[in-house]
């Protein structure tokens, strides 16, 4: 079943933080106003409903997959990037950015969403059931937009109530501060909600525990602090030993369509759920575009080579991003399945006039389903180059990349397939009904690990192994095991590289652990002479600062004209 985002209903949300003239001239088109339609029960539904909104914008979208996996040691620019200035952290990263300019605007105004909602509630209009089941998704979707925002930017603004009207002044709050309402938020979704997965797209207790389980464990690697530590370690295994998640056996088949479906996927803890319905699939900023459109992204450029022409089972070539030599050597594809789980490295003819005498000189007449393409991450042996010899490309290690990692092609490359949608109606079509995984079961394994690190180092190791054996290609399980004097940070951030990379967290692993500027320098050629200590946080939004009139108090972040 799939939660219905009311999104022709937001006045409230799209009151964000008033920091532009521009985002205040709203047109109500629906003809509804806040008094009298905020007193009624519909009134109340809707306004909880639209809360769930922002998170369409943020999960699936490609701003936020620039945002959260390039400028790290696993993505590269792909040859059609449109954000370098976020993947190389250019001279020109700064507040008019468009990325992060716009992304300011979505967040302060989904916040606003659920500070308006939380406003309306408890109500006599409601029962006592949903008034709690209504405060606890409220209360999580505001901490989910409160971190979203102090970990991109910092310590910005705090908003905990409504804006309503021009607010022309803006104040900073502490990190800390930020993060008292986060776990106040989080403990009350916790309380109120029923523990049980989430099977229509709402959040339940599972959901907010999962979430405090990463937001402790994000605020513990900031300040070493033993309690979090424990207390995420607590909560990750809550959830791990519920009995209401398994790990897949068959890693490829959890990305697979027929698996889409979060509520139905056994390794889906969180997720934002979209349709097929494309009416449904909006959210308050059409720009933003509709449905799940991280298929594109990743996707190299296919339909240029012998006997390959643009498909719906290819994909659409949007080339964004690339993956890194790095990334591509955590993998040991001899035992581990994730990397052919992950990438894709084959491809087979789907037009075989493209190969015909007179096509693609030096290359014979292709039939349907020929190889058309290898792509290895290692050198091309001898044997396999004589193999491909006037029958298929080859595009191996040595000639995507440099040495030292820098990529010789932006446009070929070993693509990452864990977001391809097939079951799209044309090969054009941007959107996909494909659910956006947020949190799944293997990263509270990772999780549990993490948090036990220095406490109970045999507990974090037999985390760490459970993952890793389902993990293993069949008859692989005990070579895919790890000794206890292997298992550090820097050996659980690759760990948590295999398993979720592309999953919109990468960024915000390297910011908490303290590795991000260490890790781009080493893995990273595009970046490595950019990045600085403070790009630790984004620059603010220009039109944010140039809107307020406290321009002396309220500055752009440290490092940033």
């Amino acid at each position: 079943m799939k939660l219905k985002y009311i999104s022709t209903l937001l006045l409230a949300s799209t009151l964000g933080l008033a920091s532009c003239k521009d985002f205040l001239e709203e047109t109500n088109k629906s003809g509804l106003t806040e008094d009298p339609f905020y007193k009624t029960e519909l009134g109340i539904t809707s306004a909880v409903n639209s809360s769930y909104s922002g998170t369409r914008l943020w999960y699936g979208k490609e701003a936020p997959f620039g945002i959260s996996e390039t400028g790290t040691d696993l993505f590269l620019r792909g040859g059609d990037n449109k954000a370098n200035q976020l993947s190389d952290y250019t001279v020109d990263l700064n507040g008019a950015q468009t990325n992060l300019r716009d992304y300011w605007a979505h967040l302060y105004k989904a916040l606003n969403a659920t500070n308006t909602a939380i406003s309306l509630l408890p109500s006599p209009l409601l029962s006592e059931a949903q008034n709690t089941q209504y405060m606890g998704e409220v209360k999580f979707l505001r901490a989910l937009y409160l971190s979203l925002i102090v970990e991109t930017w910092g310590g910005v603004v705090l908003n905990t109530e409504p804006t309503v009207g021009a607010v022309t002044t803006a104040k900073r709050s502490s990190e800390e501060d930020f993060y008292k309402v986060i776990f106040e938020d989080l403990d009350e979704a916790i309380l109120k909600l029923a523990p049980k997965k989430s099977t229509d797209g709402r959040i339940t207790q599972d959901v907010a525990k999962a979430f405090k389980a990463r937001m402790a464990l994000t605020r513990a690697s900031q300040t070493d602090n033993a309690g979090l530590y424990a207390e995420a370690a607590t909560l990750a295994k809550d959830i791990i030993n519920s009995g209401r998640y398994a790990l897949f056996s068959n890693y490829a088949a959890l990305w697979d369509m027929k698996n889409s479906e979060g509520g139905t996927n056994s390794e889906v803890v969180y997720y934002v759920n979209y349709t097929g319905d494309d009416t449904m699939n909006g959210d308050y900023d059409a720009s933003a575009g509709k449905g799940n459109s991280g298929h594109l992204y990743f996707i190299m450029v296919y339909d240029k080579q012998p006997g390959m022409v643009r498909s719906i089972n290819y994909g659409r070539p949007y080339q964004r991003f690339m993956p890194s030599r790095h990334l591509l050597n955590l993998y040991d594809e001899s035992m581990d399945q994730r990397y052919h789980g992950s990438f894709q490295t084959v491809w087979f003819a789907n037009d075989p006039s493209k190969s015909s005498p007179g096509g693609v000189t030096g290359y014979p007449q292709m039939t349907t389903g020929d190889t058309s393409m290898l792509f290895l991450k290692t050198p091309a042996t001898a044997a396999q180059t004589a193999r491909a010899k006037d029958r298929y490309k080859i595009f191996d290690v040595n000639t995507m990349y440099r040495p030292d990692g820098s990529p010789l092609l932006r446009s070929q490359f070993i693509q990452l397939k864990k977001f391809m949608d097939p079951t799209r109606l044309t090969a054009n079509q941007e959107w996909s009904s494909r659910d956006a995984f947020v949190i799944r079961i293997a990263e509270l394994y990772l999780i549990a690990a993490e948090a036990m690190l220095k406490t109970n180092p045999g507990e974090a190791l037999q985390h760490i192994n459970t993952l890793r054996t389902s993990r293993a290609i069949p008859g692989k399980e005990v070579d895919m095991q790890v000794k206890q004097e292997q298992l550090n940070l820097d050996y659980i951030l690759e760990e948590r590289a295999r398993e979720l990379a592309g999953e919109q967290i990468r960024w915000y692993d390297l910011k908490r652990t303290g590795k991000l500027v260490e890790y781009v320098q080493k893995y990273n050629p595009d970046a490595k002479e950019n990045i600085q200590p403070y790009h630790k946080h984004r620059p603010i939004s220009q039109v944010q600062l140039d809107a307020v009139t406290n321009k002396e108090e309220f500055k752009q972040n440290e490092g940033y004209n």
